[in-house]
């Protein structure tokens, strides 16, 4: 039996490889053809162009894993059942259910490599992308940022014109103080200092508006600013959208918005897809085993055709999922693993039902 599931594992992994190329090539070549007027326009060289789409392949690859997983699971058991190797693996004692737990395995396999994928080499690869694009060269980690503005609690926006990572200490500082839209205090410095443990304003002045209209100043050589909750890896880090930044620091992001009284449900939609997707080829592997049973007599190209609705269908359900996640029509959580669930217990219910 186990010789069956390692020919059964074999087939299917095989299967896999050929549709994931195939399904990459063929996401590259549309994507090509829709912006290849504008690479031209810009006079944008092979190389760069060579550059592009290979930064873009991580996010093609798990873009099309839903698609190539169910479509190699059609192919592997329709092969098996039409050419009557899955009737004969049955006779000799074989349980569709032994057959198919290796698949199963090695799909949750591929789906945990792919979330690796989406949390350390994407986030990577999309910066790179998108400096590509706009004609720039990629730096990570700058030494020296330049307009710095965070928003911290309390009402506090951070203003600082230059920071030094290295030094931890930023120059042409700006601390306000707001309770709604009213400014009740600004203090201005020359420098910010991270001390260990908070930060030290040096040489400015600190001014306090009343309720009247007056306003007091005071300067001062050294002060402590200990209302700033803000930290030097909050100063350091540069602004990028969430497709750049990996789940921790997506995951950082978002809390320090709740933080700061922002609204993040379309964040946290994001956050739990990130999750929620790349387990989707699980999901279509499970629903695609008993789908390929009623497939004996289907030629490969109208597999390939079930497979483009069927995904047609998930990726359709995926967006509305996420719609009714930002609309609170349902939990964040909800919103994005709803089309996984659905899917999963479908298939469930396909498996149980089919011949064993």
């Amino acid at each position: 039996m186990r010789v069956l599931s390692l020919y059964v594992q074999r087939q299917f992994l095989e299967l896999f490889l050929l549709c994931y190329i195939g399904f990459v090539g063929i996401f590259v070549v549309v994507d090509l053809v829709g912006r290849l007027s504008a690479f031209i326009d810009r006079g944008v060289g092979p190389v760069v162009i060579l550059m592009f789409y290979l930064w873009s392949i991580p996010y093609f690859s798990v873009l099309i894993l839903p698609m190539a997983m169910l479509l190699a699971s059609l192919l592997c058991f329709g092969g098996l059942a039409r050419f009557g190797e899955l009737t004969a693996m049955k006779a000799a004692g074989a349980s569709l259910y032994r057959l198919v737990v290796p698949v199963l395995s090695v799909s949750l396999l591929i789906c945990v490599c792919a979330f690796f994928l989406t949390d350390w080499v994407m986030p990577g690869a999309n910066r790179r992308r998108s400096a590509v694009e706009r004609g720039r060269k990629p730096v990570f980690k700058k030494p020296i940022l330049s307009q710095v503005v965070l928003r911290d609690i309390d009402g506090q926006i951070l203003s600082v014109g230059r920071y030094i990572r290295a030094e931890k200490k930023g120059q042409q500082v700006t601390l306000d103080k707001y309770e709604g839209r009213k400014l009740l205090l600004k203090i201005r410095a020359e420098e910010i200092v991270w001390q260990g443990e908070g930060w030290e304003l040096r040489d400015g002045e600190v001014r306090r508006f009343s309720d009247q209209g007056g306003e007091s100043v005071r300067k001062f050589e050294n002060l402590s600013a200990d209302t700033i909750t803000l930290g030097p890896e909050d100063l350091a880090r540069e602004s990028r959208p969430p497709d750049q930044m990996s789940y921790k620091e997506f995951t950082n992001f978002i809390k320090r918005k709740i933080r700061n009284g922002e609204q993040v449900t379309r964040d946290l939609v994001g956050l739990h897809l990130r999750l929620a997707f790349p387990f989707a080829g699980f999901v279509m592997v499970l629903f695609g085993i008993p789908l390929s049973s009623g497939t004996q007599r289907t030629g490969k190209p109208l597999l390939v055709g079930i497979c483009l609705l069927v995904s047609f269908v998930y990726y359709g359900s995926i967006q509305a999922g996420r719609v009714m996640g930002w609309n609170g029509l349902l939990s964040p959580f909800w919103g994005a693993w709803a089309a996984n669930l659905m899917f999963l217990i479908i298939g469930t219910g396909m498996l149980t039902r089919t011949h064993k």
